[in-house]
């Protein structure tokens, strides 16, 4: 009977350190996580590490963020590396089981789906690092916080009208497909020229014709009375 009360104690405290760690991570939250958008994002957590108070807080931001303010945290030191893209506070102490809360405005990445924020926890008995890429299940509980975008409404119709906009740009050239047909050998403007000139360049040898007709036949005429008179 004791060995079975042992063993039954002993899986009580494995079951509650195991349920301890399992809900120790770090959060994250938007005001409006649309991509592209400006917003208010949130990191917080309620925890610790092995009971001691959080000391520090460094998040990497996701490809495409970058930060626009970083509001005040009461009793906290808070510093960007733009080149790195990542946002650290220190100076400041959260105790085990209380709620620490950092705000950071962003603008969020441009291309919607799920980004990373991938953070360091630093506490008095060491780091938690919160960086995995693959979302965490039962023990494994490092998975970076993350959120999911979503598209941005104004872009998508933005872009619809830049679309429709397009084919009536492209049709809108006349000009070549005027210059294309007039250069076609026997075109009927080119036939009607050719036979303009022909006209114009025989019109002489008719009316020349004509008089040296009417010029024989008189002369013909007054020879033939003379001869008969």
């Amino acid at each position: 009977m004791n060995r079975l009360l042992a063993m039954l104690a002993l899986a009580a405290a494995v079951l509650l350190a195991t349920a301890g760690v399992a809900s120790a991570h770090v959060d994250v939250e938007a005001e409006e996580p649309v991509a592209g958008a400006t917003t208010t994002v949130t990191f917080s957590f309620h925890h610790g590490k092995d009971g001691t108070a959080t000391t520090g807080l460094e998040v990497k931001l996701p490809d495409g963020a970058s930060v626009v303010e970083v509001p005040e945290v009461p009793g906290w030191t808070s510093s960007v590396d733009e080149a790195a893209g990542i946002v650290s506070w220190t100076g400041g102490s959260v105790p085990d089981g209380q709620d620490g809360v950092f705000p950071v405005v962003l603008v969020l990445p441009p291309t919607p789906g799920e980004v990373l924020f991938p953070t360091v926890q630093i506490t008095e008995a060491g780091e938690l690092a919160w960086i995995d890429e693959e979302q965490g299940e039962g023990e494994d509980v490092s998975s970076a916080p993350r959120l999911t975008l979503a598209a941005d409404p104004n872009a998508a119709a933005t872009t619809t009208t830049t679309t429709e906009a397009e084919p009536s740009t492209t049709t809108s050239e006349p000009v070549e497909v005027t210059t294309t047909t007039n250069d076609l050998p026997g075109s009927v403007l080119e036939a009607e020229a050719r036979g303009d000139g022909e006209d114009e360049s025989l019109a002489p040898v008719v009316i020349g014709s004509g008089i040296l007709a009417l010029v024989a036949i008189g002369v013909g005429g007054l020879l033939l009375k003379r001869r008969m008179g």
